[in-house]
């Protein structure tokens, strides 16, 4: 399907295609390798690379997502650049935006200015500002958190963690400096 056979407000089902480019877009239970338009709804379909200004999945796969604004449900993405996200119940590899609302989802990394997430499981959240709510992350970067965040690794003890392997790490090449030396 080429650009040129789409409307201004295209809607499609059960289709299969390479690139879609339109003002917006509608897609049911279709797969598409790369979507460009100003708003996208896509239920129970897939997408590569997805480029719009506001987003909307549910029951959806993308790789990857550039937007303004992200409304996902019940869906999963590898990769999400955006400055507002509101997210449910969906899974997500890595997202980068100002402002992200997440309910019951699973992370791989978060990197935002500011977070709300409520039943969130993260390897890695960088925020300015958490507020959180039964939020698990293994590692924890953050100027601030409100509510109760579960955490293998938080800012201080990174730090101190970074810290230390640094110290290590120069020991190490400063007694292999000297052992070189006398040899």
């Amino acid at each position: 399907m080429s650009a040129n056979e789409l409307s201004e407000d295209t809607h499609h089902n059960d289709s299969s295609s390479d690139e879609l480019a339109a003002e917006a877009i509608n897609l049911t239970d279709a797969s598409v390798e790369s979507i460009n338009a100003e708003a996208v709804r896509l239920r129970m379909g897939s997408v590569g690379q997805l480029t719009a200004q506001e987003t909307e999945l549910r029951l959806s796969a993308a790789q990857q997502i550039t937007t303004l604004a992200v409304n996902m449900e019940e869906s999963a993405a590898a990769v999400i650049v955006t400055d507002q996200a509101d997210i449910s119940d969906s899974i997500i590899g890595a997202i980068q935006t100002n402002h992200v609302s997440a309910t019951n989802n699973i992370f791989g990394l978060v990197y935002a200015q500011t977070a709300e997430i409520e039943e969130g499981r993260a390897g890695l959240i960088v925020t300015r500002q958490i507020q959180g709510e039964s939020v698990k992350a293994a590692v924890l970067l953050a100027g601030r958190v409100e509510g109760p965040v579960e955490v293998a690794l938080d800012t201080p003890r990174a730090l101190l963690a970074g810290l230390a392997a640094g110290v290590g790490a120069g020991l190490v090449l400063l007694i292999g400096s000297l052992s070189r030396r006398r040899k």
